[in-house]
């Protein structure tokens, strides 16, 4: 088709969108004209962006069509790759630790009451719970195997690895091994794997109560979630013959009081997602890629190792093979072969104590050069786990165990950007977590006479939200120089700008339980007449400490550091 240059283009619309002769020649006259895309992230005429087609997929499908495999393969690194298994256990003991405490924090003048009041009800709340959480028969856990501290780091490794935690918190009788349990509340953590549709029904399904149902969670005309229907068993034990393989229970998220039953916590990064995936995603393949490369280097380098060198020789295999064959003379003497190799056996050449060669004539003898590893593998090597550090949140210090190049304002940088995001994962993982079974636990508390409220029982649920506001305490933040950043506390504490008890909560203490400690201790000093403590005021630019960081970061100073000794300026 011909057409004049002042002509405009025509377009051809087709209902299955496919383009004509006359549509692709139009777009190519208009992208002459107009430039192309105006984005050339938009553009398809780059070697860059020309076979760069993602698919634009609902928030929904995108996690549900990709979870599965995901997981597998995250699960498998965590259980195989050392690398990923140890970062796993960093972001654990980071993130949740051992033993994670309740600080409970109520709205005391929403409900009318006084700060003293706030205090004495959070102490009560707080010994209530420390007890329920750290029960030695283990009551806090429906399947009496873990603490309250062992079931939150169990769900946050799946929370990590899987992208998604899920239990039920359940109220079980004081019979059989419960017998005179003070709570009734206790907490199942379920596998991620048992949440799914019953019997294999499709996604999106409408159910003769009206909601929907999404990969075994049901929601309502809201989109909010209504129950989840949890497999008896685990899909793959069916290959183990266990029972209730095919029976699903049908758990609310809540009761008719609002109690939460069912905790399913996942971070969401878009809208009308339903399921988690796992916080690694993203360094999967880069993973697989490193750990490839990975092994063929050790195993070349290990062959290397094995086969130091060679013997060369002119003469044919066969001819070889016949002559180191263990054959006699025709009178049953041995070969004159055998005779040489044997007295050189016994007798060695050697050269002021060095063993030499002595070979056939002809024979050369070639060592195996050591190519590998490659001289280019560490610094591979450090890009790598570079890349797969930045997407799971921590440094390449901690995950690399190589703190060679670290010195104290590269420590304390590294520490500032690694610690906010752990902040942000503890944050995001308790409250969706741990939060909802303190409260299920606050309403029996209540209910029981255990846990004291303002006027009638019934006035908690009036004031839930205000009794149930709490932060969670974890490990602490650690520190580079302590006495650089206890006198950085001490100067925003006199700022008015932080107060003694954050202090102690990045150093994951609880400041309640170290004034009571320290007011122990200075009886038991004046019990026994020692001095009480003295405070330590340690001047700017003088202190040990100033010295030890000094040392980390000009190591010409190491000396005078070690000696206690302040370094010369012009040193």
């Amino acid at each position: 088709m011909t057409q004049a240059v002042s002509e405009k283009p025509r377009f051809r619309v087709r209902g299955d969108s496919s383009f004509t002769a006359v549509n692709s020649s139009a777009l190519a006259m208009m992208a002459s004209i107009g430039g192309g895309r105006t984005y050339d992230a938009a553009s398809y005429d780059s070697r860059e962006m020309g076979s760069w087609s993602p698919p634009l997929s609902a928030g929904l499908d995108e996690v549900l069509t990709s979870r599965d495999m995901v997981k597998r393969r995250a699960r498998d690194l965590v259980r195989n790759h050392p690398i990923i298994s140890g970062a796993s256990d960093r972001r654990a003991e980071a993130v949740v630790g051992p033993n994670l405490c309740l600080e409970a924090m109520p709205a005391f003048e929403l409900i009318g009451q006084t700060p003293d009041w706030a205090d004495e009800w959070s102490r009560k709340v707080e010994q209530e719970f420390e007890l329920w959480a750290r029960d030695p028969r283990k009551l806090c856990d429906a399947e009496m195997t873990l603490q309250f501290g062992g079931m939150v780091e169990l769900a946050y490794r799946h929370w990590w690895n899987d992208g998604e935690a899920a239990a039920v918190i359940k109220m079980l009788p004081p019979t059989g091994p419960r017998v005179l349990a003070q709570w009734e509340t206790c907490v199942e953590v379920i596998d991620p794997d048992r949440i799914t549709n019953p019997n294999g029904a499709a996604d999106n399904t409408r159910l003769t109560n009206g909601n929907t149902l999404v990969d075994g969670i049901e929601y309502n005309s809201n989109k909010a979630p209504v129950a989840a229907h949890v497999r008896v068993s685990h899909p793959s034990s069916i290959q183990s013959g266990a029972t209730g393989n095919f029976k699903w229970s049908r758990v609310p998220f809540y009761g008719r009081t609002g109690r939460p039953i069912f905790v399913h916590a996942f971070k969401r990064n878009r809208a009308d997602q339903r399921r988690g995936i796992s916080q690694f995603v993203a360094a999967i393949k880069r993973i697989k890629m490193f750990d490839r490369y990975d092994d063929a280097e050790i195993e070349a380098a290990l062959l290397n190792s094995v086969m130091a060198g060679w013997v060369e020789s002119p003469a044919a295999t066969e001819d070889i093979a016949a002559a180191l064959a263990p054959t006699s003379g025709s009178d049953g003497s041995a070969s004159a072969l055998q005779v040489q190799m044997a007295y050189r056996m016994q007798n060695p050449v050697r050269l002021n104590g060095v063993r030499m060669f002595h070979g056939l004539p002809g024979e050369k003898l070639n060592f195996q050069r050591a190519e590998h590893p490659s001289g280019n593998y560490p610094d591979f090597q450090a890009t790598g786990l570079r890349a797969i550090s930045a997407n799971l949140g921590l440094s390449y210090a901690q995950v690399s165990q190589n703190w060679a190049d670290i010195n104290y304002s590269s420590a304390r940088a590294m520490l500032n950007e690694i610690w906010r995001g752990l902040l942000h994962d503890r944050w995001l993982f308790t409250q969706a977590f741990c939060t909802p079974i303190y409260l299920a636990l606050l309403e029996e508390g209540v209910a029981k006479g255990i846990i004291p409220v303002p006027g009638r029982k019934t006035n908690f649920y009036k004031w839930r939200n205000a009794l149930t506001l709490c932060e969670w305490m974890g490990p602490g933040r650690g520190t580079v120089d302590p006495l650089k950043e206890g006198q950085a506390n001490e100067f925003f504490y006199n700022m008015g700008v932080t107060d003694a008890s954050s202090i102690a909560n990045e150093q994951g203490r609880s400041l309640d339980k170290t004034l009571f400690r320290q007011s122990r201790e200075a009886k038991a000093r004046e019990k026994y007449g020692l001095d009480p403590y003295q405070a330590l005021k340690a001047k700017g630019g003088t202190g040990a400490g100033d010295a030890g960081s000094d040392a980390q970061d000009n190591p010409d100073n190491a000396d005078q550091a070690a000696l206690g000794k302040q370094p010369r300026e012009d040193a």
